[in-house]
């Protein structure tokens, strides 16, 4: 036989599931989807609730060659951004990926970071993501 709640246990449980509730409607409506149509290029459309920073790596196809890497900050709210590939990745993949913090090496405190070295900074706080192959 089940035990019956205390009113003081009922309020408490009702104002956790509301909690719950308020916490799942407010969930990130954080949105990026993008598309490549040509080989030097992806184009981004995003939706955010704040600004951040917004990174671009490519990599070429049949994964030889040197992959191409870039962020930059994007505002809050809707927006478009063609990001530049600098070279030509026909037939090759990218991702894309909408990010709360550009950390520079300075103050970069992630035990082994194999990105800080090489690039000066890494990326923290992942809010969206988004991937496709590069256009030809």
């Amino acid at each position: 036989m089940r035990a019956r709640l205390s009113v003081k246990e009922r309020v408490v449980a009702g104002a956790l599931a509301l909690v719950l509730v308020a916490g799942a409607g407010a969930a990130s409506k954080e949105t990026i989807t993008s598309k490549s149509e040509s080989a030097t290029s992806v184009t981004v459309v995003g939706s955010t609730e704040r600004g951040g920073w917004l990174g671009l790596s490519a990599y070429p196809a049949g994964g030889t060659g040197k992959s191409y890497h870039t962020v930059i900050f994007v505002r809050q709210g809707s927006w478009q951004e063609r990001l530049s590939l600098g070279s030509s990745f026909a037939g090759g993949t990218y991702e894309v990926a909408l990010w709360e913090q550009k950390v520079p090496r300075s103050s970069c405190r992630t035990a082994g970071c194999k990105w800080c070295p090489v690039n000066g900074y890494h990326m923290d706080g992942l809010r969206s993501y988004s991937y496709g192959k590069v256009g030809r």
